[in-house]
């Protein structure tokens, strides 16, 4: 009985506790769960970070492991050691040169244009002094020429200028063109060179070829 009596009393002193601090209570309650829901959506959206974080650190090596597109170029002629090469896309004939040991002491350079860019397939022949300057690029002449039309892409200064329209100073505009973005995918890329409209293009465009 007496301990009944002891269990009822303390009821009564926690009863009293919980009605006298009820309001603090409730906020402590609420502090705690908002607390709690903060944590809990700041530990999701690190998951997220870190996940989405990593896809971009994946995405960036699959980048930087893709090989580069290549062209198989013949070099022959004046130069140390004659072979077919491989060349990353975009390379030029200095590359084509070096990979194939450099030039000798007997190369003629007079006619080449070491900046042009190679294509997939061509034949590079360096010739020497005794040949007085024989075209060093014979994939190119040939491309250039074969059809009746002249390729953009490989033609130099001299070959340019044959194009209506085309005079010494347009031909260097896009000589410095294909240097500074690479190969015309098109004909119609040439109107990218400056001084060369649509009225400039009607008049070249069965002339050319890329």
């Amino acid at each position: 009985m007496k301990r009944l009596l002891e269990e009822l009393r303390a009821n009564e002193k926690l009863n009293k506790f919980l009605e006298e601090n009820r309001s603090l209570l409730i906020k402590a309650a609420v502090a705690l769960f908002a607390v709690i829901a903060a944590f809990a959506v700041f530990s999701a959206g690190g998951e997220e970070r870190e996940a989405s974080t990593a896809q971009i650190r994946e995405a960036g090596k699959a980048e930087e492991e893709k090989p580069p597109d290549m062209v198989v170029v013949d070099v022959g002629g004046e130069v140390r050691s004659p072979m077919v090469v491989e060349l990353e896309e975009g390379s030029r004939i200095q590359d084509a040169i070096e990979a194939a040991g450099g030039l000798t002491e007997n190369a003629d350079l007079d006619g080449i244009n070491r900046a042009a860019f190679v294509n997939d397939g061509d034949k590079i022949l360096i010739p020497s002094v005794e040949e007085g300057g024989f075209p060093y690029e014979e994939g190119a002449i040939q491309d250039s020429y074969g059809d009746g039309r002249i390729n953009i892409n490989t033609a130099d200064s001299g070959q340019l200028q044959e194009i209506t329209g085309v005079g010494p100073v347009t031909a260097e505009k896009i000589i410095s063109y294909r240097e500074e973005n690479g190969r015309f995918d098109s004909i119609e890329d040439i109107k990218n060179v400056s001084g060369i409209g649509d009225k400039t293009f009607e008049k070249m465009k069965d002339e050319i070829k890329v």
